[in-house]
Order: C-alpha cells, then structure tokens, then sequence
C-alpha cells in the first residue's frame, strides 16, 4: 500500500530556508516560443523526439525600471522592465504571483522591489501583441547571489520513491526529471517548517536550486534544496483511470489538486458512504484491502482505524459532491497519480 510507503518524514524535515546562500542553477523551463533566459538549456534531441508542447510558463531576467502600484492600496500591480537581450516587458502582479528572495530561500513581498532591482519572472507564455509586450507574472525571483543562479519553477507532475530514498519528480510537461536527494533541505514557501518529501503532491509548484541538467529528453537533474509552493488554480481538468476518461473533472483549489470522491473512487473500485453524527459528517471511501475515513471539513484522514494522514487540503462537500485530494485516492487505491497539461490520470497496477 501506498499508505505505508509515506514516513514521518514530515515532523523530522524541518525546513531551515534561511540557512545560507542557496544552489546555483544553470538552467531554465524552455519554452516553445522563444529562449527565455542566458541560462536556457539547449536538449540535443530532434523535433521527432521532443513533443510539440507550449511551456507552462516562460523564464526573463531584466531590470525595474517602473513600478506601478494600485492608487489605494499601495499594492505593486505591474513592473516596466527592461533587458539586453529580450528588450522591453510589462509583467503584471496580483495576490497569487509568488515572490522569492534566492539567496535566502524564502518569500518575500513586492513592496520590497525597488527601481533598478535586476529580476527574475516566471510569466505566461501568453503575452500582448503591444510594445512593449504584456504578460501575467506567476512568480518572481529576487536576491541572486552573484556566485549562483535564480531558483527555478516547476509544477510536480508524477512522483516516483526511489530505493535510495531520493524522489523523482517529473515536470515541465514531461521533458524534466528532477530528483532530490534523501538528505536534501524542504521548505514550505507559505511558511510551515515542517516539510518532507511526502508534501511532493502532483499539482504542487516547487522552487528548486540545482547545478545543471543532463542534456537528454527527458533531461535529468539533481537538487538538495527546494521550496515547496502552493499549486496554481485550475478548474474543469479531465480526470482519467488506466486511460479510460471520466465524466467528473478535477480542479486545483486552494493550492490542492482535488477530485470527486464518489466518481473517482467509483472508478477505481472503491465504494463510497456517508454519515452524519453529532460530531459531524463522515464519508468513508474502501475496497477489499483497507478503508479511510474523511471527516468533512478537515484535513484528518483516517485509515484503517488507527492511522491518521493528512494532505494538506480538508474534505469537502459543494452542491452534493464530495471533493477529496486526489493524492488521498491515489493513495487509497494503491495507483500512481500524474498531471499533463491540464489532464489527471490515475494508474493502477493491474
């Protein structure tokens, strides 16, 4: 069972984000539409071999040189920059752009930049056809030391334990493999000191520092250190069991990839039930190996009586649909669980 493949790891990772200068990383997501960064990585692999797949998210390093900020709030809402090599960009914020100081490994906030600041933007591969060009900012990286490169962004795709007690997680729609090392330093971007290689859920973001990547497709590389951040809003996703789709979808609220319990349990050959006590609403998902019961409103998942697991999102019921974490069913099921543009697929061991 998956269950007991997941440690207490957790209670003894404690994040020390502050602990020094962070990792140098060489590299970047590369992007079908341009090369985004001096650091971009250049896969030696033909067009056949590489999908044909839009970036998740772009790379552009560059210098303010003017903030604009909400007339009442204060609040930054977009930055002029300008660079070298990519010229002009307006990149737009608001309350989900994700902020990060580099060197310190931790979040920072946009009333810290300054005019001049040299940057790095995650942003949508999406931009205006105005000049200079428009484009939304997912997350912005600040205080490179000189000696190392910025953070990088990624979205956890697939996981996969290794016998070693690293975790290989795929990403960047399936031409990375990022594997972290069993010792290797977990953070919690919001803030929660207690991290582990069991908060690596798919639909998560992590910031990442590493020294280089294998040029091969899917490329490889090596951290020790990363920041776990929450996952990036998303509605009406296709869910899939053993490539057969679902007529439910699945959507990322609250930074949790999360699916309906009943249909998707359904389809993996769980049954569901429901009750309602004094103490409050229960819905219990089993099959003929093990049981979990949710109680709704909480983040408390109790499997086979006496082991309590928790998946960072709390269950909940929205217009007669009970909505759980995915991971939770994966794990219950004893399937694997991946994300691909959009499109969740569980996939059991038949």
């Amino acid at each position: 069972m998956m269950f007991l493949k997941r440690t207490a790891a957790a209670i003894l990772g404690g994040a020390i984000l502050c602990s020094g200068a962070a990792f140098a990383a060489n590299v970047n997501t590369v992007s079908a539409e341009q090369p985004v960064a001096d650091t971009a990585v250049s896969t030696d692999v033909t067009a056949q071999e590489t999908p044909a797949v839009m970036a998740e998210r772009n790379l552009y390093y560059g210098k303010i040189t003017e903030i604009t900020r909400d007339e009442q709030t204060g609040a930054v809402t977009s930055l002029l920059m300008e660079s070298e090599k990519y010229g002009a960009y307006v990149f737009h914020l608001d309350e989900s752009t994700l902020l990060l100081d580099s060197g310190a490994g931790i979040r920072t906030t946009a009333d810290k930049l300054a005019v001049g600041d040299g940057i790095y933007v995650f942003h949508s591969p999406i931009a205006t056809m105005s000049i200079p060009p428009q484009s939304f900012a997912e997350a912005i990286v600040t205080n490179m030391p000189q000696d190392a490169g910025c953070a990088m962004l990624h979205t956890v795709e697939a996981v996969k334990k290794n016998e070693d007690g690293s975790v290989t997680v795929t990403t960047d729609r399936g031409g990375l493999q990022l594997t972290i090392a069993k010792d290797a330093v977990y953070g919690d971007f919001n803030g929660r000191q207690i991290m582990g290689a069991d908060d690596l859920r798919v639909g998560t973001r992590i910031f990442a520092w590493y020294n280089g990547v294998e040029q091969s497709y899917p490329a490889q590389a090596t951290t020790n250190h990363v920041a776990v951040a929450p996952a990036k809003a998303q509605e009406n996703m296709t869910i899939s069991v053993d490539g057969t789709a679902l007529e439910v979808t699945a959507k990322i609220e609250n930074g949790t990839l999360m699916v309906p319990a009943s249909a998707a349990g359904k389809a993996l050959g769980l049954t569901a039930s429901y009750e309602k006590t004094a103490e409050g609403e229960k819905v219990t998902l089993k099959n003929d190996k093990t049981t979990m019961v949710m109680d709704i409103g909480s983040d408390s998942y109790l499997v086979e009586g006496d082991m309590v697991l928790s998946y960072g999102a709390a269950t909940v019921i929205e217009d007669g649909v009970t909505w759980m974490p995915a991971q939770a069913l994966a794990d219950l099921a004893d399937a694997d669980l991946s994300l691909a543009t959009g499109a969740v697929a569980f996939t059991t061991a038949k």
